[in-house]
């Protein structure tokens, strides 16, 4: 809709009195819940019972908008509906969930989203991870063709916890010690050419470690690219996969025009740069906020992708 079309409209609502404002008010809010709720009936359409498995649920009327199924199996016969065992069970106000949506997609702070949707701060810390949650699970993504990987670090951060043990609490806004391994979280990140991304948080990370989160996501007739660290050479002749090493201290950053880390290495600076506006993660939320930028880079830019995505829908993952 054209700028001088909105502003007419405006004037249009203005002018109207007010039971009219408050039918088309309820009008509104009617539309977006039953925009929710078709999207989460398309998403989980006969949905498996998420207290026994079984498959075959019978359709048991509605409630709160939603449809809702029976348990066939006779030792369980329980009810449920399509978000029932999803992050978002139980949340309240699916009229505001896109507005929410869309203030995550514009990557707004905690007191601004809140502010916008007219909710609580409370309940926006609540839904943003209730949202990243089912995205942070599904980091298991197929990657195949040329693939690149390399390790970045974040500062340690202990945010909501009301006791430290392990080291002396630091004064508000004061920075770690960049020279101390011991205040970083290390991330491993693997990218292929396609903008499947997976990522690996872990505060002592081995080689066994990168081993096992590595060999179920990579086909074995890819060609893995990294850096000098021994990690990858030692998981590449162990899979029988071809590996490209690109060692900076000897100037070498590309191998016959195609073998390189950059486009990797491009990811981690926009990933860097998008953290900072939050002025430091909390480390036990880590992968909540690498899986929030995976959805900039692998879901369309609309909030109906999000909320699938926050449900389970449409992910790509290995098969278990």
């Amino acid at each position: 809709m054209k700028r001088a079309d909105l502003k007419s409209l405006e004037q249009i609502l203005v002018r109207l009195p007010v039971d009219l404002k408050k039918y088309f008010s309820n009008q509104l809010i009617g539309q977006i819940n039953a925009q929710a709720d078709t999207l989460i009936e398309t998403s989980r359409s006969h949905p498996p019972c998420p207290h026994c498995g079984n498959e075959h649920p019978v359709k048991w009327g509605r409630a709160g908008g939603l449809p809702r199924y029976r348990c066939r199996n006779p030792a369980c016969r329980k009810t449920f509906n399509g978000l029932t065992g999803t992050p978002l069970a139980k949340l309240h106000h699916r009229d505001k969930w896109f507005n929410y949506l869309r203030c995550m997609r514009d990557s707004l702070t905690l007191r601004v989203s809140a502010a916008r949707v007219g909710i609580d701060l409370k309940t926006a810390f609540r839904w943003r991870h209730r949202f990243l949650r089912e995205s942070a699970r599904a980091n298991v993504n197929a990657l195949s063709g040329i693939i690149e990987v390399d390790e970045t670090f974040f500062a340690e951060s202990c945010k909501g916890k009301r006791y430290l043990t392990h080291r002396k609490p630091r004064k508000r806004g004061g920075q770690s010690n960049r020279k101390k391994k011991a205040d970083k979280i290390s991330v491993v990140i693997v990218r292929d050419r396609n903008g499947h991304v997976s990522d690996l948080v872990d505060s002592m990370l081995q080689k066994a470690t990168v081993h096992d989160f590595l060999a179920p996501i990579i086909d074995r007739d890819s060609i893995l690219c990294s850096d000098g660290h021994s990690w990858y050479k030692t998981f590449s002749a162990e899979h029988g996969i071809a590996h490209h090493r690109l060692i900076t201290l000897d100037n070498q950053r590309v191998i016959g025009k195609e073998y390189h880390i950059q486009n990797v290495n491009s990811y981690i600076s926009r990933l860097k740069g998008w953290m900072g506006r939050f002025h430091g993660v909390g480390t036990a939320y880590l992968p909540n906020y690498l899986a929030w930028r995976r959805l900039f880079e692998t879901a369309k830019p609309a909030e109906e992708a999000w909320l699938r995505a926050a449900i389970g829908g449409n992910q790509q993952q290995i098969p278990t």
